[in-house]
């Protein structure tokens, strides 16, 4: 009885790590009619300005965590102008949509 237990409950066993979901991955490109440099300035403050307090800068784009989500922008040079790109992932679908669309809409 309890070898016939063990067998029916073994394959839920096996498959209960499945249930974790992998994070949401959010991202957007947008031309820019400013500088890189500018860019990647504007995009600090509108982190500061939606409350993120973590924020790493350094050549590459521009890091930060808000609560679980993770962010990344990185402003690429074309020609005398820019693009930005955003990135945000994090577990809960909502809240990354919510902060890749607020970078997004205010940096312009």
């Amino acid at each position: 009885m309890k070898k016939a237990l063990i067998l029916l409950l073994l394959p839920f066993a096996a498959f209960s790590h499945v249930s974790e979901k992998p994070p949401e991955l959010w991202s957007w490109f947008k031309d820019m009619s400013k500088s890189s440099e500018a860019c990647k300035i504007q995009s600090s403050f509108i982190l500061d300005k939606i409350g993120v307090k973590n924020i790493i800068q350094n050549e590459y784009g521009v890091y930060a965590t808000f609560q679980s989500n993770r962010i990344v922008i990185k402003c690429l040079p074309k020609n005398r102008n820019s693009i930005l790109w955003v990135a945000v992932a994090g577990s809960d679908k909502d809240s990354v949509e919510l902060i890749r669309n607020k970078i997004i809409s205010n940096v312009n």
